[in-house]
């Protein structure tokens, strides 16, 4: 069945155009080019089956049908737009639903959330921690936050986090053990998980070094897990600077080597493309973005 309405994008462009009867002047409006506009109003045109501008040297005037459609279609692209607006005012009541990693979740957003409450009371928050890639375009979040490389398809995205590689290890067993030349605790066993099962070989390539001989792993199922293990001496890991930097802060773990390696991807917050963001995701974004420029250095 052939469609009644036109694209909406096209409507919206043609209800900026007629108002200021000029390409250029609408796409400065739109944000994009006077080509972009250009096309879509020749896209509209041929679904109408009419002509809406007259094109001249000077550049572009209404024609009567175009005058006409103009004033037929303001209203009802003005009462979408009040919807769209009194929807999102809506969406500002609910709890904002944050998706994201759960070592990140633990070990670098869970003790910073207080601040944020502090600075936005009445704010509801809804944490869920999970290591599975959720589709923010299909799914009911409003924010993500990943662990990857840009583009991040259907989202717009800004670092919070510089992530690097460095070995790690509790005050007690470095000083219980003796070092090999890359600096790592001899006899004591690397201590990985399940999701990062690539940092030590990333780690050893990135600088230039080779694997000992003979080293034991021990792996878990969560990164959380492998921090208490280390914490408790029970070896040497992997540390993501931006998940365990606190802990360093505070003496609770110790470099193991002066050699880093930027990870092979980095944290980054997500939200919706081309979708306004409520007021509560825009104060959790802004925030977000802060608290990693605020984060010290190691």
């Amino acid at each position: 069945m052939q469609r009644e309405l036109p694209n909406l994008d096209w409507l919206r462009v043609f209800a900026v155009t007629a108002e200021t009867e000029s390409f250029a002047l609408a796409a400065q409006q739109l944000g994009v080019t006077p080509g972009a506009v250009s096309q879509r109003i020749k896209s509209l045109e041929g679904f109408l089956g009419v002509s809406l501008f007259q094109r001249h040297a000077q550049g572009v005037r209404l024609t009567e049908s175009g005058r006409r459609y103009a004033r037929r279609a303001a209203q009802p692209l003005e009462q979408l737009a009040q919807a769209t607006r009194e929807l999102v005012s809506a969406k500002d009541a609910r709890a904002l639903r944050v998706t994201i990693l759960p070592a990140l979740a633990q070990l670098w957003l869970g003790p910073r959330l207080s601040a944020f409450h502090q600075l936005n009371t009445g704010a509801a928050v809804e944490i869920w921690a999970d290591a599975a890639v959720i589709d923010l375009r299909t799914a009911d979040f409003d924010v993500a936050i990943r662990y990857g490389r840009p583009p991040f398809a259907g989202c717009d995205h800004r670092p919070i986090l510089f992530d690097e590689l460095a070995p790690v290890a509790s005050p007690e067993l470095i000083a219980a053990s003796r070092s090999d030349d890359r600096g790592l605790p001899v006899g004591a066993p690397l201590l990985l998980d399940t999701y990062w099962t690539g940092d030590f070989d990333d780690w050893l390539a990135r600088t230039g070094q080779s694997a000992p001989a003979d080293l034991a792993i021990q792996t878990f199922s969560l990164y959380s897990m492998v921090v208490d293990a280390a914490l408790n001496g029970q070896g040497f890991m992997i540390g993501h600077t931006a998940l365990v930097s606190d802990l360093i802060a505070q003496g609770r773990l110790q470099p193991l080597s002066v050699r880093r390696a930027p990870a092979d991807k980095q944290f980054y917050v997500l939200t919706k493309a081309s979708e306004p963001l409520s007021q509560a995701a825009e104060a959790f974004v802004q925030w977000l973005v802060g608290q990693g420029q605020a984060r010290s250095a190691i």
